[in-house]
């Protein structure tokens, strides 16, 4: 029988799942993760670092090197389903990556129980609602930051984005790190066209993480979906400066529309 470890790891998107394990007399704070491998464990820890800072591929390839270390782990074949199908709209890896965690021999915890019946529904309508299964993860893991990022994943999913940014909000009171946080809840005061609130969220983001590329990329799209393209170019350019595989496109194209804009 597997044994359970656990991992109070930082993350996206949209869902999110780690944590350390407390004893049977305890109530756990957070979701216990399985797997009976220590160097799966750490890939996984990294992989949720990496996501964090929006390396989605690097990201993956650390989960898939999770997974080869213990082809058993589920939360790592959970994610990487999630992204693929998500992320990616890649059908085919989405159906390799569910198949292995439904075929899990892992002993799953409650919290990754709940996660496999939101992959059940994923699997027979993409777009379905699970929020209700997000919701029991919050109700036994009212501690747990990742507990509302499947409740904020779940909800945008169904276009609910106002649930969204509740999800968010509740997730700020309990988390460590509340960087990754206000990026995704920018995105959806952008949804819901409440763009003083976006450019609090994105500001914010930047200034818990200003060495990274992604903050300023973020607050470059909140400046193109408010037409401030000179804005939206000089933050895209910020993100490339910090790394050169970021944003250089989304500059280009802001600085046309805004040259566009002069010549007019």
């Amino acid at each position: 029988m597997k044994k359970q470890k656990t991992l109070k790891p930082v993350l996206l998107l949209i869902l999110a799942l780690l944590v350390t394990q407390c004893t049977q007399e305890v109530k756990e704070k957070t979701i216990p993760i399985t797997t009976d491998s220590e160097a799966a464990l750490e890939l996984y820890q990294k992989a949720v670092e990496t996501f964090e800072d929006v390396y989605i591929e690097k990201a993956i390839d650390l989960f898939d090197k999770a997974l080869s270390e213990d082809p058993d782990f589920f939360m790592a074949s959970f994610r990487l389903a999630a992204f693929n199908l998500y992320f990616y709209k890649n059908e085919e890896r989405f159906n390799k990556y569910s198949e292995i965690a439904l075929k899990s021999d892992a002993e799953l915890s409650k919290g990754e129980e709940l996660f496999k019946s939101m992959l059940e529904r994923m699997k027979n309508e993409p777009e379905s609602d699970f929020t209700d299964l997000a919701k029991q993860l919050v109700e036994l893991y009212p501690e747990d930051d990742e507990a509302y990022y499947a409740l904020a994943f779940a909800n945008r999913i169904i276009k609910d984005y106002q649930g969204v940014v509740e999800a968010y909000k509740n997730a700020l009171e309990v988390t460590d790190n509340q960087a990754p946080i206000y990026n995704m809840m920018g995105y959806a005061y952008l949804d819901l066209e409440q763009f003083d609130e976006a450019r609090i969220a994105f500001d914010k983001y930047i200034e818990l993480e200003p060495d990274l590329p992604n903050p300023y990329d973020s607050k470059g799209d909140y400046h193109m979906k408010v037409d401030e393209y000179g804005k939206a170019y000089e933050s895209f350019l910020k993100a490339y400066e910090i790394d050169s595989l970021w944003s250089y496109k989304k500059a280009m194209k802001a600085k046309g529309l805004q040259d566009s804009l002069q010549v007019e």
